[in-house]
């Protein structure tokens, strides 16, 4: 399973995420492991669908 962290959308891409030490930090952004999610495509559509229909709406008004 791929993990993402939730600060800046960088994609985890080592053996195993679990067995990384809990100081472990993005190499991006530096925000650390309890920021890391489990990488769900339907969970990044859903996000994308949501953010298409505000954007949407905001130019309809």
């Amino acid at each position: 399973m791929e993990y993402m962290c939730s600060v800046c959308g960088y994609i985890y891409d080592g053996e195993d995420f679990l067995k990384e030490p809990a100081d472990y930090q993005c190499p991006l952004c530096d925000a650390g492991k309890d920021e890391f999610r489990p990488r769900k495509i339907e969970n990044e559509v859903n996000a994308a669908t949501n953010e298409y229909h505000k954007k949407v709406k905001n130019t309809q008004e």
